[in-house]
């Protein structure tokens, strides 16, 4: 009878260690438990059914982190963050792995800063050109551009913020490998 107990435990103990949380807010607050510093949650996107990309400010710094559902409820995958590319003025950027191998994400994104930008686009190093997602979220003008795959080095891609009327307001462009300066 006691051991029928002991295995009763131990079950409902790997049930809820194996499950996930009810919600994405629930799974955010987990995750929140986690990630070191006081970090707000600035915008949520749905990438694929049952996957969100949870945007968040830490530390005056941008951070992106991948959450999915599955049987069990909602799981964080991992989260990237740190410094933004910050030059030349008028956006700030970085670049993200976000996933495992159940939902890999490959993710350019930063604030808008130059207010007279409405269209970004990056390019890749394999022609891969991508229209930029912008969004407004409180005080803030986010954008990010998810491309086919992993972008190393990641400052090889051409990034271009554009105005209402196409001008070339903002161009990250560096020298690529094999490129013969003239």
């Amino acid at each position: 009878m006691k051991l029928n107990k002991v295995l009763v435990i131990i079950a409902l103990l790997v049930i809820f260690s194996l499950s996930g949380c009810g919600s994405l807010e629930e799974a955010v607050q987990e995750a929140k438990k986690v990630v070191p510093g006081d970090w707000e949650v600035v915008h949520t996107q749905q990438v694929q059914n049952e996957t969100t990309i949870v945007f968040y400010i830490n530390n005056n710094e941008l951070g992106a982190g991948l959450f999915q559902k599955d049987a069990f409820g909602w799981k964080w995958l991992g989260t990237e963050g740190g410094s933004l590319v910050t030059h030349p003025k008028g956006l700030s950027w970085r670049y993200s792995d976000l996933g495992d191998k159940s939902a890999k994400f490959y993710l350019y994104y930063g604030f808008v800063e130059e207010p007279q930008i409405n269209t970004i686009e990056v390019k890749t190093t394999w022609g891969e050109v991508v229209k930029a997602n912008i969004v407004r979220s409180g005080d803030y003008r986010l954008w990010y551009a998810m491309i086919s795959k992993a972008q190393v080095p990641s400052v090889d891609a051409d990034i271009t913020g554009y105005s209402e009327k196409g001008e070339v307001l903002y161009l990250f462009s560096q020298p690529k490998q094999g490129t013969v300066k003239k």
